[in-house]
C-alpha cells in the first residue's frame, strides 16, 4: 500500500500552497520530489487564468503585464523585465525580494515559461542563472525561445 502521493501530485500541491509553507517544511519536501516535477506542473498553473483573460479580450502584451503583476501578488517577488523587446528571441527576468527556497525557483521557472510562451506566441523554456537561495542578490531567469 502506498503511503505517499506520487511526486507529480506532491509537486501540484506544493505549487498551490507555495507562499504558505515554512522554509524547513519545503526543504523536507524537496527530498521527495524532483525539481522537474515542480517545473512541469508549474507550467500548467497559469492556463486557466490565461484562458479567462483571452475570453475577456485582453491583448497579448496586456496579458503579459497582468500575469507578471500577478506573480508578485502570488508571492514570487518583485518582477522586472529589463530592456523588454517582444521581437527578441530570449528574455531576462529579474526578481527582487524572491522567496529563498529552491522549490520556489522551479515554480517561478514554470510560471514564467508558460506566461511568456502564451503572450509572445513562441515556445519558451526557462532557466535560472542567479538565485537568492544560493547567495545571489536577486533571482535572475532567462527565457530561451525554442522556436
Amino acid at each position: 500500500m502506498r503511503t505517499f502521493c506520487d511526486s507529480a501530485k506532491v509537486a501540484e500541491l506544493i505549487c498551490l500552497a507555495m507562499p504558505h509553507f515554512p522554509a524547513d517544511y519545503v526543504h523536507r519536501l524537496e527530498e521527495k520530489i524532483t525539481s522537474e516535477d515542480i517545473y512541469s506542473y508549474s507550467k500548467k498553473m497559469p492556463d486557466k487564468i490565461i484562458s479567462i483573460l483571452r475570453e475577456r479580450g485582453m491583448k497579448d502584451l496586456e496579458r503579459l503585464d497582468f500575469l507578471l503583476e500577478l506573480a508578485e501578488v502570488l508571492g514570487m517577488g518583485n518582477v522586472n523585465v529589463p530592456s523588454f523587446d517582444q521581437t527578441k528571441k530570449n528574455h531576462e527576468v529579474v526578481i527582487k525580494n524572491a522567496n529563498s527556497n529552491k522549490v520556489s525557483c522551479h515554480h517561478t521557472r514554470g510560471y514564467l515559461a508558460t506566461v511568456f510562451s502564451d503572450c509572445l506566441k513562441r515556445k519558451f523554456e526557462c532557466e535560472e542563472t542567479t538565485c537568492v537561495s544560493k547567495g545571489g542578490e536577486n533571482c535572475t531567469f532567462v527565457l530561451l525561445s525554442k522556436d
